[in-house]
């Protein structure tokens, strides 16, 4: 009885193992080849906004990881594109990190400041889910959290919800970091910024996280 039971036991242990290689080499599996997939489709839009910005764009940013300090590996940075721009010129914060204003005091959040945000987040497009955004055309994959219905914004009926950017995960902390109030920006987080090699409910490990962020105001612990 004993060894009928060890052999059960091998036995599932080889289907289980089995049933994990069988997803990796399935390409008709929804997270088939994930880590490579995200890898790939971080890097083009990477790429994408490197080319807007060489071309005279100012809806396009790179901007370095909070935590991170090699400025060569694409991995460490976020990209974004300004879908809506606040009363603040971007382009002076960006590149000069100016969080302070003399006349108008801080003019973006601190790590420690509340932001009152509302944001919608996808993964990348993957079998099942891909879904070209009418905000700006970009195919997103699928969503795991919103805090609006629908598919456009409405203010008005938006859920809004209180978080300090150091409570969040380093990607989405980094864009709250440059964002004024009324800005709405699309941030696309490399996983190393995200969850890594973790998973986070519905978000499987080495997931690109594609937010949909607006500000729509913060308060500074300083005031």
């Amino acid at each position: 009885m004993s060894n009928l039971y060890k052999i059960l036991v091998l036995c599932c242990c080889i289907f289980a193992l089995a049933s994990c290689s069988s997803d990796e080499d399935d390409t008709n599996a929804e997270y088939y080849n994930w880590q490579a997939r995200n890898n790939t489709y971080f890097e083009e839009i990477y790429q994408k906004a490197t080319d807007e910005i060489n071309n005279g764009s100012d809806e396009w940013y790179k901007i370095l990881g909070n935590s991170k300090n090699d400025v060569s590996n694409h991995a460490n940075y976020i990209v974004v594109h300004v879908l809506e721009q606040g009363k603040e010129p971007h382009k002076e914060v960006i590149n000069g990190n100016k969080y302070v204003d003399a006349d108008k005091g801080f003019v973006c959040p601190l790590g420690v400041d509340t932001c009152t945000i509302t944001y919608r987040g996808n993964l990348m497009p993957s079998n099942s889910y891909n879904t070209i955004a009418s905000v700006d055309g970009i195919e997103v994959g699928y969503q795991f959290d919103t805090k609006w219905y629908g598919e456009k914004l409405n203010i008005k009926e938006a859920i809004f919800t209180k978080m300090t950017p150091a409570s969040a995960v380093d990607g989405f902390h980094t864009a709250l970091l440059y964002m004024h109030p009324g800005d709405r920006w699309r941030v696309f987080i490399p996983y190393s910024l995200g969850y890594n090699s973790s998973s986070s409910g519905s978000v499987q490990p080495y997931s690109t996280l594609i937010f949909d962020i607006y500000l729509k105001s913060f308060k500074t612990k300083q005031k």
